[in-house]
């Protein structure tokens, strides 16, 4: 990853949860124990760290093999996975080729490591979905699934629910279990290959697409908007530093040893980081706090005081205090203005 943090949507995530518990996996007794934020399931919108996932997925799932669990997530993963105008951005596309190339642009907003890349092979087009720095990663074939899943979601969308691919391919090595060969029975599967891709005929591609028809599965697309974020792949690593602890902040303010613990890279080359883009932790953790902050505000539903709480406020008037010199208004004036619910 060339020193990068590889981040992922928690959503994507919770397809694994989701699919272990189904099988009897201890889900929560490993969520407690891990390093992972405790309410991931609340925060579909939050990143994690890709590393830590996958790790957290193959040990609570160790009892199948890790194609296997793959083809479980692949399985549990749904447009719900992505937000409502990610959707809309797929469904308006007028081709299968369009919504490829739609996905293909913007997967990196919900995983900073994927790069989608289309290419026409005569008569055929391969998708490739490679994951800068993982192609050594024990568990490469968990993420590998989602993304193909995704590719594969989006041409059923036009070529219909039973199509299946003619060829996919992993830079995994594992074992490729019966399970997986029945859930593709068409498909020539290969392991070890030097990049991650599905191949789709171009006919299937060129299908007219009905705008009711939107992806029934699918797990990495979103829009340029981003939801108000620019692009993973040019964050710089303050921001994605911050975008990594923020779900941790609902249990306690995480320190810089921590952070630099779940970002896999020692305190010192963390605060080397940060120094080197003109930060500092104290920075990104209160720039963390007030976004997560103005994002909670943005709920009708919530209290001021809760909110407060929450974020670690001793009262609801330290955190008013904070509140106002970061933006210049208390908490209620913010809501008020209707300034949360746009952010």
């Amino acid at each position: 990853m060339a020193g990068r943090l590889a981040l992922v949507r928690a959503a994507h995530l919770n397809a694994y949860i989701a699919a272990l518990r189904d099988i009897g996996a201890p889900v929560e007794r490993d969520l407690a124990r891990s390093q992972l934020p405790t309410r991931i399931e609340e925060t579909p919108d939050s990143y994690v760290s890709i590393p830590l996932a996958l790790e957290w997925i193959a040990r609570t799932g160790h009892d199948l093999e890790p194609m296997e669990i793959g083809l479980l997530g692949a399985q549990k993963a749904s447009v719900t996975s992505l937000r409502p105008a990610h959707r809309t951005v797929i469904a308006a596309a007028q081709t299968g080729l369009r919504r490829l190339e739609a996905l293909a642009a913007q997967a990196r907003f919900e995983d900073s490591a994927l790069d989608i890349r289309i290419r026409h092979e005569a008569g055929q087009t391969r998708v490739l979905c490679d994951m800068a720095g993982f192609a050594r990663h024990p568990f490469m074939c968990l993420a590998e699934w989602l993304n193909l899943q995704a590719v594969v979601s989006i041409v059923r969308s036009v070529a219909g629910a039973q199509w299946c691919p003619p060829e996919l391919c992993f830079t995994a090595t594992n074992r490729l279990p019966q399970a997986v060969c029945a859930a593709f029975p068409d498909a020539r599967i290969l392991m070890g290959q030097a990049h991650t891709s599905v191949l789709v005929s171009s006919a299937d591609l060129a299908r007219p697409a009905h705008a009711a028809s939107a992806p029934a599965r699918a797990t990495v697309a979103s829009t340029t908007a981003g939801g108000g974020r620019p692009a993973p792949d040019s964050w710089p690593f303050p921001v994605l530093l911050r975008e990594l602890i923020a779900p941790y902040l609902m249990d306690g303010r995480p320190d810089v040893a921590f952070a630099a613990e779940v970002a896999g890279i020692s305190t010192r080359t963390l605060q080397r980081r940060l120094m080197q883009n003109g930060s500092s932790y104290s920075q990104v953790l209160q720039e963390a706090r007030f976004a997560t902050a103005c994002t909670r505000l943005a709920d009708p539903a919530m209290k001021v005081i809760d909110v407060a709480m929450m974020m670690g406020y001793d009262s609801p008037q330290h955190f008013t205090r904070a509140f106002r010199r970061y933006t210049g208004l208390t908490p209620t004036q913010y809501r008020q203005q209707g300034i949360a619910g746009a952010v």
